[in-house]
């Protein structure tokens, strides 16, 4: 080990020398905080009213604005540097410039929904909900904000208008103060052009006719309560649990009150087999918290459930984690479980009554004592002599399970009592190395009944011969265990160099409230994370009409994204909280080896928001276009007959056609001819015809007219708005 090391390190002085000849090896550019805050403010800001909540919120939203989906928006990772770059910053410019400018956009009327999500939203956006009784009710105040880069209350209603839709957003255009009330009842909103910051607020049940609409003077109040809060007036357990999970104030970030919610639960919490401990828990649950952030510069996913004192919690809470074992070179993943200390196990005894009753007690205390005269060996010895401690890792030399040991004396002990039970132990020289082994024969064959099939005994014997040895070497308060005797020389060899308490801690890991998690080492994941982006961000430049040039961008190895990764996954508890984690670069997908799935997500998500109203758009203006196909054979027989006797049929009868349902299609359920010769168009959505339910009831009406002894038509929609009907039919052209 030692040689190779020298040999590495002289080839690394040997090359540092020949480049250093060559050129001066530029440094990797670290992120300026003040380049960070600025690219910040012209991409999205960091959340605001986090840091403004009221002391009665019982509920916190962030929603990331969609720059920060794509991953495009500087969040305390080490790809910070390359997102505030003025050639970053540059490129989104271009992107924005482009959607109010490319016609093609503007054709297919996607370049108002684009701009607003791409380009008029400067930050996440954020939303409370505020109780004066600490419960989340439907006469609870919903608030809602975010930034908006409008430079006047006129920017805002142009943008609004621009967006079209069947349903309009306000009653009316903001006023010249920037307020205006929702078109559904009791909603109100305040656009302020001094800080581009839009507030909308309401009540939780859907701004329902019961409830009190809310005023712009109402509405102005609570801005003012809301710019007087500060961090410290918001809940304890959000200020708790919000670190856990985003510091950046960029990511996804959810928290609400469950005040009262968990004792309704646990009322009606049925038995199960962790006994009372489920109901326990839910009626000391206060909180749930959840969201996807930044947290230690790595990603972070976790949702919490705010519990204290459950009594659950303060028997899987870990006591301490200090896993001073070594290993040869850094780990490449490692999986640690913590188990019950001995004053834990006896907290857990004392309260078996409490927890699973007299009769899951008794049952508890049977199954113990059979163990321990099997054995001589319990829960409560084990507690007492091994963990809390035990870890499981692979390294350079090979794959080992470690435990911390705290009594040898008793577990040297415990093998000796139970030779009698066929218990064999010895050591072994394996290659130099002292290693220690115990066989401890199966127990298959002698739990079977007395009156079991000699043939199934004769083979569970057999089966207990499969048992074969445990192998473990003693180091220090650690044994460390492998599957085959070889495994600890090769360990021995190589020599043990590495702390597994240093490598925790370099990596954040959350080993004090870990019950079971697991960590590993990635290569390349910043990389791969950053191209994607990239190859994203082209893709956004190209759809809309964009020239930004990804190629200024700098490129991985200049802006020297760390090789070396973390992933990782852990089930947490401490004394007041439960807890799933998932640790990682960019994106959770990085678990199954896929870097920036989250990323791809995101993007496929925008562009579903823009398309996916253009293509249901398309979709009804098909659907009119295939029913007014209906009216064809129609028209010609009206034109017929009107050519033929000099006047209009005034029936389907009269022009010589079938009855109006046998005229329909697939989106019309019939086609009838009236006076003058006008044609209606019956659309339906009900079985088996197939018009869109906002096309249903509507109708198309043509009126007939002569012009140089040739029949034109006109037409027009009833109960179908005019963007679905064709163009010729809204401007009432003849000659259809």
């Amino acid at each position: 080990m030692t040689a190779r090391r020298n040999v590495l390190l002289s080839a690394a002085i040997v090359a540092g020398l020949g480049l250093a000849a060559c050129h001066k090896k530029d440094e990797a550019p670290a992120a300026d905080p003040k380049a960070v805050a600025a690219a910040q403010a012209a991409i999205a800001s960091p959340a605001w009213l986090r840091q403004h909540l009221p002391a009665q919120t019982v509920a916190y939203l962030r929603i990331p604005s969609p720059w920060g989906m794509l991953g495009a928006v500087p969040a305390g990772r080490p790809l910070d540097a390359a997102l505030s770059t003025k050639a970053h910053l540059d490129a989104i410019a271009k992107i924005r410039e482009s959607i109010g400018k490319d016609k093609l956009l503007a054709d297919l009327k996607i370049a108002p929904v684009a701009n607003l999500l791409l380009s008029d939203l400067r930050s996440p956006i954020e939303g409370i909900i505020v109780d004066p009784l600490g419960i989340p009710s439907f006469t609870s105040r919903v608030v809602v904000t975010a930034v908006l880069d409008f430079p006047s209350v006129d920017a805002f209603n142009a943008r609004l208008k621009s967006l079209g839709g069947e349903t309009p957003l306000l009653k009316a255009p903001l006023d010249a103060q920037g307020n205006g009330q929702l078109a559904s009842d009791g909603g109100a909103l305040h656009y302020d052009v001094t800080t581009r910051r839009l507030w909308v607020t309401g009540h939780m049940k859907g701004l329902a006719a019961e409830q009190p609409g809310i005023d712009g003077t109402a509405l102005t109040t609570l801005i003012a309560d809301v710019d007087k809060a500060t961090a410290a007036t918001a809940p304890a357990s959000l200020s708790a649990l919000e670190p856990r999970i985003d510091t950046s104030g960029e990511g996804f970030f959810g928290w609400i009150s469950m005040r009262g919610i968990g004792a309704v639960a646990a009322a009606q919490a049925g038995d199960s087999p962790l006994g009372r401990l489920p109901a326990d828990f839910a009626s000391k649950a206060d909180a749930v918290a959840f969201g996807a952030g930044t947290v230690n510069g790595r990603g972070q996913l976790q949702l919490l459930v705010h519990a204290p004192q459950a009594r659950l919690l303060q028997y899987l809470s870990p006591t301490s984690f200090a896993p001073t074992v070594k290993s040869v070179g850094a780990p490449h993943w490692a999986v640690t479980l913590n188990t019950p200390t001995a004053e834990t196990w006896k907290a857990f005894e004392g309260n078996l009554n409490l927890d699973f009753g007299a009769e899951g007690a008794k049952a508890f205390h049977e199954s113990v004592d059979r163990l321990s005269k099997r054995y001589h060996f319990d829960p409560e010895r084990y507690t007492a002599w091994f963990g809390p401690e035990t870890v499981v890792f692979a390294d350079d030399a090979g794959l080992y399970y470690a435990t911390r040991v705290r009594d040898w004396k008793g577990w040297h002990e415990l093998i000796d009592q139970n030779k009698g039970n066929g218990w064999k132990t010895g050591t072994a020289k394996v290659d130099g190395a002292e290693v220690h082994w115990l066989s401890i024969p199966g127990q298959a064959a002698t739990n079977l009944p007395p009156d079991s099939d000699p043939s199934m005994r004769a083979f569970m014997q057999m089966v207990d011969r499969f048992g074969g040895r445990t192998w473990w070497t003693e180091e220090g308060d650690w044994a460390v265990f492998a599957k085959v005797p070889q495994a600890l020389s090769d360990r021995a060899a190589a020599g043990p160099d590495t702390s597994l308490d240093d490598w925790f801690k370099a990596r954040s890991y959350p080993g004090q409230r870990t019950v079971a998690g697991f960590t590993a080492t990635t290569h390349g994941a910043q990389r791969d994370a950053y191209y994607l982006y990239l190859s994203l961000l082209q893709f956004v430049a190209g759809a809309t009409g964009s020239d930004a040039d990804i190629s200024t961008l700098p490129s991985a190895h200049t802006l020297g994204l760390p090789d070396q990764g973390v992933l990782g996954a852990a089930l947490e508890a401490d004394k007041d909280t439960l807890g799933f984690s998932l640790t990682y670069e960019h994106s959770p997908v990085e678990l199954v080896g896929e870097g920036g799935g989250v990323t791809v997500i995101a993007g496929t998500a925008i562009l579903a928001a823009i398309a996916v109203p253009q293509y249901q758009e398309y979709t009804l203006r098909s659907q009119v276009a295939g029913a007014l196909s209906a009216a064809d054979p129609v028209k010609t027989a009206v034109a017929e007959h009107r050519l033929t006797t000099g006047k209009f049929p005034a029936s389907n009868k009269a022009a010589g056609l079938d009855d109006g349902e046998a005229l329909g299609n697939d989106y019309v359920s019939s086609v009838e001819v009236g006076q003058g010769g006008e044609i209606t168009v019956n659309l339906d959505g009900e079985a088996p015809h197939k018009a869109d339910a906002k096309l249903d009831g509507g109708q198309l009406i043509l009126l007939p007219r002569v012009e140089g002894g040739q029949v034109g038509w006109t037409c027009s929609g009833e109960g179908i708005d005019e963007k679905y009907l064709p163009a010729s039919c809204r401007d009432a052209l003849p000659g259809l």
